[in-house]
């Protein structure tokens, strides 16, 4: 039996088991086997928006197959497709974030593992897991248990979910540091890699250790980073703190950044009066950072519910345009 056939029969069984009660949506493919069939999409079809007759022969199904209904609606999950029109004279065509990933191939592959990673954990259902388990799945048993008594899936169809939320995890790297785009390696001239700093994140409660002694009597909570990741600032005053002489005391229970303290918010208004022509409008609902440089303040803006994981983004897309501007400045 060719791989071609036993992937048509084990998707065929797979829509036959979401027929067997109701379970909220979720992908039926990880995210390496569905931007696969993006790639088929596009390599048949291009930029063109194309019938479904011709999107379900890209994918090797009959116009009205179940397979062929399935596998567009887990495109959709991810955002690797646009579908225009309604009922069966909807049109296809890739989604340009997956247009972007398919023809990245520069060698540093830094914002395609970021984009990957985004639409990854696009589907609710991948976001309601990753929110429940940011650092590393329980156990099965426990990830089911989850699954049917909180978001109402059926057995069958959590066990599904879970399965194949765990191959797109592997593929991204969620939960294996080595792996996530935002790890920049860091090697010395004798081939090995410095000592990265603790794995410290907003909302973390950390000691700061200096000649041998602790600073804070009753810890200080994060609330950001040096643009280089070697500083760490918290509410316990302006200065930034060698993150390398850090140690946590409590993981952060929240996934949203904690409050920028009076003072702290205080001193940044204070300077940012210093240089109107830096002034920035701030919007109801963000909040500001300032980050003295040796040619002047680099101020950044915000949204104050900035979750865990857009600022994992946000450090990653911080972290390619400073590659820019080091490239631009040599």
């Amino acid at each position: 039996m060719s791989d071609q056939t036993e992937t048509k029969g084990a998707e065929a069984k797979v829509a036959q088991k979401r027929r067997v009660g109701r379970s909220p949506s979720y992908p039926s493919l990880s995210i390496q086997k569905a931007l696969e069939k993006a790639k088929a999409l596009y390599d048949n079809e291009g930029d063109y928006a194309a019938p479904l007759e011709s999107v379900a022969t890209a994918w090797g199904y009959s116009a009205k197959s179940s397979g062929g209904r399935q596998m567009l609606a887990t495109l959709g999950y991810y955002g690797l497709i646009d579908v225009e029109g309604e009922g069966d004279t909807r049109k296809v065509k890739v989604s340009t974030i997956a247009r972007r990933i398919l023809l990245d191939e520069r060698e540093d592959d830094t914002e395609k593992k970021i984009l990957v990673r985004k639409v990854a954990l696009h589907p609710k259902a991948h976001k309601a897991i990753y929110e429940k388990y940011p650092v590393g799945l329980a156990s099965d048993n426990s990830v089911v248990h989850f699954l049917v008594f909180d978001l109402d899936f059926n057995r069958d169809a959590a066990n599904e979910l879970l399965a194949e939320f765990k191959e797109t995890a592997r593929y991204i790297g969620l939960y294996e540091p080595d792996k996530n785009a935002d790890k920049t390696d860091r090697e010395t001239q004798s081939g090995t890699v410095e000592n990265q700093p603790p794995d410290i994140k907003v909302g973390d409660k950390i000691q700061w250790t200096s000649q041998g002694s602790d600073q804070f009597p009753k810890g200080a909570t994060v609330l950001g980073f040096s643009a280089d990741n070697q500083w760490v600032f918290t509410d316990q005053g302006m200065s930034g703190i060698p993150i390398r002489e850090t140690k946590i005391m409590e993981t952060s229970p929240a996934q949203t950044p904690p409050a920028m303290p009076q003072h702290l918010i205080a001193a940044m208004a204070a300077r940012a009066a210093q240089n109107a022509d830096l002034e920035l409008e701030m919007k109801q609902g963000s909040r500001k950072a300032v980050f003295p440089v040796s040619e002047g303040d680099v101020t950044l803006i915000f949204p104050e519910n900035l979750s865990a994981d857009g600022l994992v983004e946000l450090g990653q897309y911080l972290s390619i345009f400073l590659k820019k501007e080091q490239k631009a400045g040599a």
